[in-house]
């Protein structure tokens, strides 16, 4: 499975290139190639890409969200803290920062 943390490799076509070329276009959206497709208006570019590597971001952003939201959540954040005193030493040997060091919050 493609690593979302690779920067993607992005190839720009137009669509009339896409129309005349799509088999042999499409096939280079393998891996962390992305192919993108022009268009008139900026922000109108459509995008193809490898399923395995768009499931790869999106999961990777599931879990972004999912530990901003621990992160963000003072009390719980403070628990998973206190809990951290009871792991064994390996895992102590690791700094685990607060919820002030994390964010600069009071």
């Amino acid at each position: 499975m493609p690593r979302a943390s690779s920067q993607p490799e992005f190839i720009e076509v137009n669509r009339s290139e896409l129309r005349q070329n799509q088999s042999s276009l499409l096939r280079k959206a393998k891996g962390r190639t992305v192919l993108v497709i022009s268009a008139p208006q900026e922000g109108e570019e459509k995008i193809v890409l490898d399923r395995a590597y768009f499931d790869d971001l999106a999961a990777k952003l599931r879990a972004a969200t999912e530990t901003l939201a621990i992160t963000t959540d003072k009390r719980l954040f403070s628990r998973i803290l206190a809990a951290a005193e009871t792991l064994d030493a390996d895992v102590r040997k690791q700094k685990l920062h607060s919820f002030e060091e994390a964010f600069g919050a009071k």
